[in-house]
């Protein structure tokens, strides 16, 4: 495993752990803005248009209580397979309604859609925000998982972006049982899919990302997938690692050292490579029945 970025400067770990830095769309002070527009303003269109079909429940126990959006319109059958959605943000921006509009794409296939929320980062009042945030969307996923085995779905599948990416890695190596999860409710988990996620984290605690969230170097190493020795057998349910053409060299790097250690632990995981895309427009770009990653995660969902 690489480990030079110990030798970044701050400007330097900056550069390479800013994707907005790295587009050729747009000026980089335009791109987030322009993001966050797009994506909440055909969320709240689909919002507005599904009606009914969209329902908030409740997840968690505690301190890792949650909400979480269901968006199960009337064509998709209460028995229908599922795909959760973790959104990114660096674990400090953004909310579940602001993609809304990534549960179109997947319903209009027949999924139903679970987009669970989690509390910001420097909103938990703890010393260990990054951990708390796994934790609570461990509970989101059990929940999950316990629902599609009472409704007799036959998968769940899950998808995250960025800072979701980093949770959907860690969610798939996560032991189910600890949740109240069955065996059988267990084996519905067929598949992950982190869309431009992060592997280890240690490198962001002397960035921008962590001027808000206070991580210490402890609290890092706990929530790097890269770092972690998973005794989960994870063989049943594949890793889908999907990284933009436009990513950060850090981003890449990441993504296939990542991809080395799951092969060598035995776990089936496949690198995507997402051509002419960057690390916004990589979700802004699935609600095209065209899409590559689209295509591409559906190929592997109905697989």
């Amino acid at each position: 495993m690489s480990e030079f970025w110990y030798s970044f400067t701050r400007e330097k770990t900056d550069e390479q752990y800013n994707p907005t830095l790295w587009t050729r769309r747009l000026p980089t002070d335009l791109l987030l803005p322009s993001h966050a527009e797009f994506t909440g303003s055909r969320s709240s269109t689909y919002r507005r248009a599904i009606k009914d079909g969209l329902q908030t429940v409740s997840f968690g126990e505690g301190d890792f209580e949650g909400s979480m959006d269901v968006f199960r319109p009337d064509e998709v059958s209460e028995n229908a397979p599922v795909v959760i959605y973790i959104h990114g943000g660096w674990w400090q921006w953004f909310s579940k309604e602001q993609f809304s509009f990534l549960a179109e794409p997947f319903n209009k296939e027949g999924f139903a859609v679970y987009m669970p929320g989690y509390r910001m980062a420097p909103d938990w009042e703890n010393d260990a925000p990054m951990e708390s945030i796994v934790t609570q969307m461990q509970w989101a996923v059990a929940s999950v998982l316990n629902e599609a085995e009472a409704k007799g779905a036959p998968s769940v599948h899950l998808v995250g972006h960025s800072a979701g990416g980093q949770l959907v890695a860690l969610l798939h190596q996560t032991d189910w049982s600890q949740f109240g999860v069955s065996v059988s409710a267990q084996s519905k988990f067929k598949g992950a899919f982190s869309l431009a996620g992060l592997f280890d984290i240690r490198p962001l605690v002397d960035s921008f990302v962590n001027d808000a969230i206070h991580m210490s170097m402890e609290s890092a190493e706990k929530v790097s997938p890269q770092l972690l020795e998973s005794s989960v057998d994870a063989t049943a349910c594949p890793l889908h690692l999907i990284v933009p053409e436009f990513d950060t060299p850090e981003f890449f790097r990441q993504t296939k050292e990542y991809q080395e250690k799951m092969l060598k632990m035995g776990n089936p995981c496949h690198f995507k490579l997402a051509n002419n895309r960057d690390h916004l427009d990589l979700i802004e770009k699935l609600i095209d029945n065209r899409d590559e990653v689209l295509t591409y995660l559906l190929e592997h969902m109905k697989g």
